[in-house]
């Protein structure tokens, strides 16, 4: 005779897991996530700029505070935890690695802070400034996308092509990749396939914490040329081979992934009007606060 049985067990927990590569659109992916789970969302730090959280340190945090739904953190580190009950649904933006270098620059320029680096950005032209992390930083300029991915953001040496081909995989088995030049692709896409876990998820999203808008990549490339020279433009793109790489696979990526979408060109321009009313709505709403 057959003995049917019930067994009680947890709710599977769906949670996104945002990893904050310092200028890769990173503000403009915690404001969307701030506003799409209000009081279930969370900023992690480490104890110190240099800190790094891994797998374990996320998966002790997420224990302890379940009614986290959304998490961003600039110290978490691949790979992503691997939790009973739990499925991590995880994000990372990326940029061109010269154009993130760039914004690294004017960001640490514009800011008003002590540290060493914003001193010698803002006493320092851009070629002084890149010449001077060559020498004395190579883990600030030396494809930092690579090692964030493929070596939990620990630099021991320059990146291999089995470095690039494990940033791959990540990369390819992300929940939420993005690119920053293809920002719309990238949250159109994640919005459809997110519709599962997350069904009522919108991410449409105004830009935040923006060094300068973007420019076609002709135009940047030449601008760089131009505020480094093209000797030391050269060489930066040499030691960033394989991020430039990534991003090229990062960018086919996306586009595969909306490629994927029913009626996609349709759903991306849906996407965009969307963005364009909240922006709208904002501004509106900024202005009013501003009147009070």
């Amino acid at each position: 005779m057959r003995f049917d049985a019930t067994m009680d067990v947890r709710t599977t927990r769906c949670v996104i897991v945002h990893y904050h590569i310092f200028k890769d659109g990173g503000s403009t992916i915690e404001s969307v996530l701030e506003r799409e789970f209000p009081n279930q969302f969370a900023t992690l730090h480490g104890p110190s700029d240099e800190a790094t959280l891994d797998a374990t340190d996320l998966a002790v945090f997420l224990n302890k505070n379940p009614n986290i739904v959304a998490l961003s953190s600039h110290h978490a580190r691949y790979p992503k935890p691997v939790l009973r009950h739990m499925v991590v649904f995880d994000c990372c933006f990326l940029r061109h690695p010269l154009d993130r270098l760039d914004s690294v620059y004017t960001y640490l320029r514009n800011i008003n802070s002590t540290a060493p680096l914003s001193r010698r950005a803002r006493q320092e032209d851009p070629r002084v400034f890149m010449r001077g992390l060559i020498e004395e930083a190579p883990h600030f300029v030396n494809d930092i996308h690579v090692h964030q991915l493929a070596r939990a953001g620990e630099y021991t040496g320059p990146a291999c092509e089995e470095d690039l081909d494990r940033a791959t995989h990540v990369l390819h088995h992300m929940a939420i990749p993005g690119v920053v030049e293809m920002f719309d692709e990238s949250l159109a896409a994640a919005e459809y396939f997110l519709q599962p876990a997350f069904p009522n998820l919108k991410l449409e999203y105004v830009p935040r914490n923006v060094s300068r808008p973007l420019m076609p990549v002709l135009e940047r490339q030449d601008r760089l040329k131009s505020l480094w020279g093209a000797d030391l433009y050269a060489h930066l793109a040499r030691i960033n081979e394989l991020d430039l790489e990534l991003f090229r696979r990062a960018k086919d990526e996306i586009a595969r992934r909306l490629d994927l979408l029913p009626a996609s060109e349709q759903k991306l321009a849906e996407f965009r009007s969307r963005c364009s009313t909240y922006a709208v709505q904002h501004q509106m709403r900024q202005f009013e606060q501003n009147r009070v």
